[in-house]
């Protein structure tokens, strides 16, 4: 009797799977040794203070609504940082996405305490 091709390929998604998340843990666990909250603060940080940036320097161009368009130089500034926050925030979902998958071994205890800005 053959197998059910639909029972066959969960099979292989599952196996796949869990060679994915061994090599992934394998090769970026050593690299993140035992993972606090206290060690992700800078980074969060970081995502919050290059947002802010980006925003100011959109509202500083946006002015009061009545002055001339940005320049060039302007909106390739403002290019910049949108690119960095966007850059920032997406090592900080990786890092989330680490997490969530067991790709980083996690500190036995670890909370945080307020990071000071």
């Amino acid at each position: 009797m053959t197998e059910d091709p639909g029972r066959t390929k969960s099979r292989f998604r599952m196996a796949l799977e869990h060679v994915i998340r061994e090599i992934n843990h394998e090769v970026i666990s050593p690299a993140i040794p035992d993972l606090t909250v206290d060690e992700i603060l800078p980074l969060m940080v970081s995502v919050a203070r290059s947002r802010a940036e980006y925003l100011r320097y959109a509202f500083k161009l946006a002015g009061d609504g009545k002055s001339n368009h940005p320049t060039e130089a302007e909106v390739q500034k403002l290019r910049q940082l949108r690119e960095a926050y966007e850059e920032m925030k997406a090592a900080s979902r990786e890092l989330e996405h680490c997490v969530d998958r067991g790709y980083i071994d996690l500190a036995d205890n670890p909370t945080a305490k307020k990071p000071a800005l």
